[in-house]
């Protein structure tokens, strides 16, 4: 190659950037990681077509977003355990609240 050869740079995938970028922020908003996902899927299909750049950033787009709405799904498990098992320590034997027998109810 001499010094005036001009190579082409291939462009990086905008919906792989964007993706990226939005599961990104998901750490910080969360529902942003939704989108993140989506759009990284829909990158990593436009890659295998068109051959653009940006495959690398499709995949962290959905490995952050899976992560995150992964870690979601644990919180709202946990957090219904915790609710149901606070509730049943309220509960007496006879099925009737604590607080009803102390109003005399």
């Amino acid at each position: 190659m001499s010094e005036n050869t001009v190579v082409a740079r291939k462009s990086t995938n905008t919906m792989a950037l964007v993706g990226f970028i939005l599961s990104l922020a998901g750490f910080v908003v969360g529902i942003t990681a939704i989108p993140g996902i989506v759009l990284g899927h829909i990158g990593l299909s436009q890659i295998k077509k068109t051959g653009e750049d940006g495959h690398g950033l499709a995949v962290a787009a959905l490995i952050m977003g899976y992560i995150q709405v992964g870690l979601a799904i644990l919180g709202i498990i946990i957090a219904v355990v915790v609710i149901v098992a606070y509730g049943a320590t309220w509960m007496n034997h006879n099925g009737s609240m604590y607080f009803d027998n102390a109003l005399g109810v």
